[in-house]
C-alpha cells in the first residue's frame, strides 16, 4: 500500500493513480525519515547493493542517484516523518520504485512496558538477502493479527529463534546478550548499529541463537528494526519477560542518541 500523491517510478516522479506492482525478482529497502532525513541511508544501500551481489545480479544505478531519488520523493510529497519502500526489480525489466509506505512506530507505553510477541516455525529461503518473500510475510501477518501479537519470532528447521518477522531479536541470559550469527538472519541496519554500541560500551555479546526452552531463563528480550528502533518484549506466548532491564535501557538511549547525531549531521 503506497501512502501520499507521489512517487518516483526510475527517475520520474508520478501520481499514485500510474502505479502498477512490481513484478520479478524485487530486492528492496525500507528506510525511516525522521525530520526530513532519511537514516542510516548509506547502510541500507550497501544491504541493497550486497542482496543483489547474493542473487549474482548487478544494480545499474550509483548511490547518488538513489540518495537523490530518495530526497526528491521527501521534497515533492512535503513529509518530515514517516517510512520509505525503494526497490529493483529485475525482471522483465530492470525498473526503480521508491514510495512511502504505512508505518506503525511504537507508542511510549510499549516502549516502557514492552510488546507481546509468538513464535513461527519459518526461516527465509537466502536469510543475508532483502528479497521479497509473500508467503512468509502472510503467515506472519496473519498470525499478527489473529494473535494480537506485535511481532512473531521465527524458529528455523532446526529449531532456533533466530529473528523476527520484520525485525531482528536479541536475548539477555547469563548476564550475557545473544543474537543470532549473521549468516542465519537478515541483518537489520539497527541491529548493526546496536552491535556498534554494545562493542563500544564493552557489554559481553556471543552470536548464539536461543531455543524456545531456554527462553524460561532469559533475564530480558528486545526487537531491533526500522520502525521500532530498540523495543523491549514483555512476553513471548504465554512466557513473561522482565522489561525494565538496565541494559536495554542503556541501549535504548544509546542508540536514540546515535539517531539524534547522524540528523544533526545530515540536514
Amino acid at each position: 500500500m503506497l501512502l501520499h500523491r507521489l512517487y518516483i517510478e526510475d527517475d520520474a516522479v508520478r501520481e499514485l493513480k500510474e502505479f502498477t506492482a512490481p513484478a520479478g525478482i524485487e530486492i528492496y529497502e525500507v528506510v525511516r525519515v525522521m525530520e526530513g532525513v532519511p537514516l542510516f541511508l548509506e547502510d541500507h544501500l550497501k544491504r541493497f547493493y550486497h542482496s543483489a551481489w547474493l542473487l549474482h545480479l548487478e544494480i545499474p544505478l550509483g548511490e547518488g542517484q538513489i540518495f537523490q531519488r530518495l530526497r526528491d520523493l521527501i521534497r515533492v510529497n512535503g513529509i518530515e516523518e514517516g517510512n520509505i519502500r525503494f526497490s529493483w526489480t529485475f525482471r522483465p525489466s530492470g525498473r526503480f520504485l521508491a514510495y512511502f509506505i504505512p508505518h506503525k512506530y511504537p507508542s511510549e507505553e510499549e516502549f516502557r512496558l514492552g510488546v507481546a510477541c509468538g513464535l513461527l516455525k519459518a526461516e527465509r529461503h537466502d536469510p543475508n538477502a532483502k528479497v521479497v518473500q509473500a508467503g512468509l510475510r502472510a503467515e506472519a501477518d496473519r498470525k499478527i493479527r489473529e494473535e494480537g501479537w506485535y511481532e512473531v519470532l521465527l524458529i528455523s528447521g532446526k529449531g532456533l529463534i533466530t529473528e523476527g518477522s520484520r525485525s531482528n531479536v536479541f536475548f539477555i541470559r547469563e548476564g550475557v546478550l545473544r543474537t543470532a550469527p549473521d549468516g542465519d538472519i537478515l541483518p537489520g541496519i539497527t541491529r548493526q548499529k546496536v552491535l556498534q554500541l554494545i562493542h563500544g560500551e564493552g557489554l559481553r555479546l556471543e552470536a548464539r541463537s536461543l531455543t524456545p526452552e531456554e527462553l524460561e531463563s532469559a533475564e530480558a528480550a528486545f526487537l531491533t528494526g526500522t520502525s521500532p528502533g530498540v523495543l523491549p518484549i514483555c512476553r513471548v506466548e504465554s512466557l513473561a519477560l522482565p522489561v525494565n532491564h538496565p541494559c536495554v535501557n542503556r541501549l535504548a538511549g544509546a542508540y536514540n542518541g546515535m539517531i539524534r547525531d547522524y540528523i544533526q549531521n545530515h540536514r
